[in-house]
């Protein structure tokens, strides 16, 4: 709940509980991956290396815990591509879209990494395509292909790909529970 909210405060408690949670359970993988999200949360925050250093430490330790989990691989090469170790962080998202193809946070993963350490707006834009398909409701996910989309020159489907965002935003179906995309109208 403290890192949904995506406030400092709630973002600082949840790293808090999650801490507290390894330190009860060192072996609990989903822990460490949650603790290195809600840390890498708290690096968007402040714009910190250190932090990112940190939520690092703690999504390699859920994939040391977890070595076949996507959802590891993927906190792993989010970070490292955060980081800009982008060949190793866009290695780890590979591996997460190989071992879950069919999650669309996975995939979506994997775009923003070529998105963000390659400039690779075109192949970040099929795979934003492809986790639209899987999950035509995750507003954000539409918002990112409106934007590579845009970047790429495709711009009559980036257009069609903003609209859907709005429509979204206005549903509030944003990602985040209880969040809406921002930014929305602006990509059209």
């Amino acid at each position: 709940l403290n890192v949904r909210a995506f406030t400092f405060e709630g973002v600082a408690r949840a790293i808090a509980y999650f801490e507290r949670a390894v330190a009860l359970d060192p072996r609990y993988a989903r822990a460490w991956a949650e603790l290195a999200n809600a840390a890498a949360d708290h690096a968007n925050l402040l714009s910190v290396r250190e932090l990112w250093e940190r939520a690092l430490a703690a999504a390699l330790a859920a994939r040391r815990l977890r070595p076949d989990w996507a959802s590891a691989h993927r906190e792993v090469g989010a970070i490292l591509v955060a980081l800009g170790r982008d060949e190793e962080g866009i290695a780890s998202l590979e591996r997460a879209v190989e071992l879950a193809p069919d999650q669309p946070a996975v995939v979506a993963g994997l775009a923003r990494g070529l998105f963000l350490g390659r400039a690779d707006f075109n192949g970040a834009a099929r795979l934003y395509e492809r986790a639209v398909a899987l999950d035509p409701h995750f507003g954000w996910h539409w918002l990112q292909l409106a934007h590579c989309l845009t970047l790429a020159g495709e711009l009559g489907a980036a257009r069609a790909a903003a609209e859907r965002a709005i429509e979204l935003q206005e549903k509030s179906l944003g990602g985040r529970e209880g969040s809406r995309i921002l930014g929305a109208h602006m990509r059209l």
